[in-house]
C-alpha cells in the first residue's frame, strides 16, 4: 500500500499554487518585465530542483554525491547554459547506481541527460514558474530512450521559499513519477539551511524521504552544500547523505 502522505502533499501543493495567485503573478510578469526575478537563494536542492533558470550567456557546472540505502551511491555532472533570460539548456551525465534500477542492473554509466527549461513567469513578484522537457539518451546497446517533462514552480513568503517540481520518467514499460516539496531560508547571507520532502513512484514502488541540508555560499559564486535524505517509508532506505558543489561564471553579472 502507498502511505497516506501523498493525500496532504498534494493539497499544499493546491494551496501555495492556487490559480488565483498565478494569475495575480502573471500581471506583474508582464507590469515587470525588466524588473529582477525571484531572489537568488541557493543553485541546487539535494533531491529537488530549485525553481531558477541561468541568465543569458550565464554557464553553471554542478558536481554532486549521492549516497543512499537501497539505491546505491552515483555521482553526476550537471552542466546549464541561459541562452535568453528565461530559456537554457542542461546536459546531465550520471555515473554509478540509478534510483529507477537495481545496484547490479544500472551501475556504471547508462544514460547522458540533454534538457531544455523555458521560466514561464519571472518577475520581482514572489512566484516563479517553469517547465522543461529532458531526453535520455542511452550508452548501453539495450538501453532506450526517455522522455521526462517537468514543471517547476516557487513561492515567497517573507524570506522563506517554496519550490515544488513534478517529474515524469516515460518509458516503454511503467512509468515513473517524482514530486518534491522544498524550502530555504536565508541566514546570515552566506548560510542558506534547506528542507525537502521528496516522494517517489518508481515503477509502481513508492519511497519517500525527508532531507535536511545546508548550503554555504562562497565568493566568485561558489556553493557547497550536504544534505541527509532520511527514509519515511515504502522502499526508502534508512538514512543517506548527498552533497553538491556549484560554480557559476559568465552571464551578465560578469560583464558589469
Amino acid at each position: 500500500m502507498r502511505p497516506s502522505i501523498d493525500r496532504p502533499v498534494l493539497l499544499l501543493l493546491l494551496v501555495c499554487f492556487s490559480s488565483r495567485g498565478i494569475c495575480q503573478d502573471d500581471c506583474a510578469t508582464h507590469n515587470n518585465q525588466n524588473k529582477p526575478p525571484l531572489p537568488e537563494y541557493v543553485e541546487e536542492f539535494f533531491l529537488s530542483d530549485a525553481v531558477r533558470n541561468q541568465d543569458r550567456g550565464e554557464l553553471q557546472m554542478t558536481f554532486g554525491v549521492d549516497s543512499r540505502q537501497a539505491v546505491g551511491t552515483n555521482t553526476t555532472l550537471k552542466i546549464e547554459y541561459g541562452v535568453t533570460k528565461r530559456l537554457q539548456f542542461s546536459f546531465d551525465l550520471p555515473y554509478g547506481s540509478n534510483e529507477e534500477e537495481s545496484r547490479e542492473s544500472s551501475s556504471g554509466l547508462s544514460t547522458l541527460s540533454l534538457g531544455i527549461q523555458y521560466q514561464i513567469i519571472r518577475s520581482e513578484s514572489p512566484f516563479s514558474l517553469s517547465a522543461g522537457l529532458a531526453f535520455g539518451v542511452p550508452v548501453k546497446p539495450n538501453g532506450e530512450v526517455e522522455y521526462q517533462p517537468t514543471i517547476l514552480a516557487a513561492k515567497t513568503f517573507r524570506r522563506m521559499q517554496i519550490h515544488a517540481s513534478f517529474v515524469a520518467d516515460i518509458e516503454r514499460e511503467k512509468p515513473s513519477f517524482q514530486y518534491n516539496l522544498a524550502s530555504v531560508y536565508p541566514i546570515r547571507r552566506h548560510w542558506f539551511p534547506t528542507l525537502e520532502f521528496n516522494g517517489r513512484s518508481l515503477r509502481g514502488t513508492g519511497a519517500f524521504y525527508l532531507t535536511p541540508g545546508l548550503c554555504r555560499r562562497f565568493e566568485h559564486r561558489f556553493e557547497l552544500g550536504v544534505g541527509v535524505p532520511l527514509g519515511l517509508g515504502g522502499s526508502a532506505g534508512t538514512v543517506g547523505i548527498v552533497g553538491k558543489m556549484s560554480w557559476e561564471i559568465g552571464g551578465e553579472r560578469d560583464s558589469e
